[in-house]
């Protein structure tokens, strides 16, 4: 197992707590909600720094945003295979 830095784990822990008010909050919203929660997923998990120099050596709150990110589309990679998986069983 690798061992992340302290910015890496606070953006992997900011990334599931974000996703749990969200799913939440969707939940309770009803179907239209649920949708735009799908939506916004997909712009969460895509992260653009805009960084003109990408030689420049990211700060602890690049890394933090970008392991959020890359947490968030792990998740909903896994998320998308699940529900694949349960298509071709039913």
């Amino acid at each position: 197992m690798t061992v992340m830095s302290a910015e890496e784990m606070e953006g992997r822990l900011n990334a599931h707590r974000e996703l749990m008010i969200d799913f939440i909050a969707a939940l309770l919203g009803g179907e239209e909600s649920l949708q735009s929660f799908t939506s916004r997923l997909a712009e969460d998990a895509s992260f653009k720094d805009h960084e003109e120099d990408p030689g420049v050596v990211p700060g602890p709150g690049l890394i933090t945003q970008t392991s959020a990110a890359s947490e968030i589309r792990s998740i909903m990679d896994a998320a998308r295979a699940r529900a694949q998986a349960r298509q071709r069983k039913y």
